[in-house]
């Protein structure tokens, strides 16, 4: 029983060591019993070995990571994320962004993906309630627009975001109330959680993004099943159910391994910055071969530039839709509209081919919120028609490698809003 519990810590013991080197799970696994098996007579051996590497992480971190100014983050929304659907309070910082999300979400699988890399600067600042505000605060604001990442604005910096931006272009005090990977419900449960702070006479406008924020009528958002049960669909491809819901499980001890590192290591760290990356890379190359799945990304040459668009971003026209509808008759009456944010690919629609589109969600937020009788505005037609404008300027108005919009596009799309303000 004695050797059980030492094999069972020198497993242990050795399975955190070689995760330090920010490799697969798998490896880390595959590492550990190796060892275990070749010096399973010699245990001061295993500890041995395992002291070594702990030391060469030391020391190539020491050596390697100091002098380096970029860390494990590509933006600052990750790096100051919380479980509280908020971001640390009263950060300010500056990261390097050496692309955006798409290129990401690609994960390697397309070598076209860097060509739509756009390195950039983003400031992060937040206030006392973990939002992403610098000009005006939640309970001084005269506007608040409430949103998920579109309004927080990942990918951009600070001085671009919607909330600022409205505010220089209006004159008035915006302020954001809104936080990457939120749904339509959310938007309602967070402007609850603020009423009582926000001013009573503050114009209230929520934005439903066309990409994440609808779901197929008796479909599940993200996976639905085909005609053999024992196949279902993920991102346009068949994956067979277990192997299916191996991956993804495997996908999220990865994440969590992620986690694990960031608590125990320096988001600076050698192994984090330059082994982390190519570890993921790896094993999504490894499941993306064995599914014949491929990249979810879509690449469009546009203007001479190529710009990535996911999957998600394409429509079947015999498809409806719903979303969360506001319920809650206290909050109803606090907003003065509701807002539809097109994907990029509706909005460079006239560059795409053999894609179809249908207007069933901004039809469905129409026709439910005309029920109420509260407006819906769609920024659909105000960036298409903006799309030849900043072309000839060899601009775009989303960021090429990046679901989200940038200057150009939150620019447009305030200056309508403002209009609709003076009105």
């Amino acid at each position: 029983m004695k050797k059980i519990l030492i094999y069972i810590f020198l497993f242990f013991f050795t399975f955190i060591s070689f995760s330090l080197l920010a490799l697969p799970i798998l490896f880390d696994l595959i590492f550990s019993i190796s060892i275990l098996s070749f010096f399973r007579k010699n245990f001061i051996s295993i500890i041995i070995l395992n002291t070594l590497i702990l030391a060469v992480v030391l020391v190539i971190d020491m050596s390697l990571g100091k002098s380096e100014k970029h860390g494990y983050f590509y933006r600052a929304h990750e790096k100051y994320t919380t479980k509280n659907k908020n971001y640390q309070k009263n950060i300010s910082d500056t990261i390097f962004m050496p692309y955006g999300d798409v290129y990401v979400i690609d994960s390697g699988l397309n070598k076209k993906r860097d060509l739509i890399k756009v390195p950039r600067v983003q400031k992060f600042i937040t206030d006392s309630y973990g939002m992403r505000n610098d000009i005006s605060s939640i309970d001084e604001a005269e506007i608040i627009l409430v949103g998920d990442s579109f309004i927080t604005a990942n990918g951009t910096s600070q001085e671009d975001i919607p909330s600022n931006l409205l505010s220089k272009i209006s004159g008035k005090k915006v302020a954001s109330l809104s936080y990457g990977g939120l749904d339509a419900k959310d938007y309602e449960l967070f402007i609850e959680k603020y009423l009582n702070v926000i001013k009573k006479d503050a114009k209230i406008f929520v934005f439903y993004f066309e990409g994440n924020d609808f779901f197929k009528v008796k479909k599940k958002p993200s996976i639905k099943k085909v005609d053999d049960d024992n196949y279902f669909e993920w991102r346009g491809y068949q994956l067979p159910l277990v192997s299916g819901k191996i991956r993804f499980a495997y996908e999220r001890l990865e994440r969590n391994k992620d986690k694990f590192l960031l608590k125990v290591l320096s988001e600076k760290n050698y192994f984090l910055r330059n082994i982390r990356a190519k570890s993921h890379l790896l094993y999504r190359k490894l499941f993306s071969k064995y599914h014949r799945t491929g990249s979810p990304v879509k690449y469009l040459n546009i203007n001479d530039k190529t710009v990535g668009f996911l999957y998600h971003d394409q429509f079947n026209t015999n498809d409806d839709y719903f979303t969360y509808i506001f319920k809650n008759n206290e909050i109803l009456k606090r907003v003065n509209g509701f807002f539809f944010i097109p994907t990029k690919m509706r909005v460079y629609s006239q560059y795409t081919k053999n894609i179809s589109f249908n207007d069933n969600k901004l039809k469905y937020l129409e026709n439910e919120y005309n029920i109420l009788d509260k407006p819906v505005y769609d920024l659909s037609q105000v960036l298409i028609n903006a799309v030849p404008k900043y072309l000839t300027k060899k601009q775009y108005l989303y960021w090429r490698d990046d679901t989200h919009w940038n200057y150009n596009g939150i620019y447009e799309s305030m200056n309508y809003i403002n209009d609709l303000i003076k009105k």
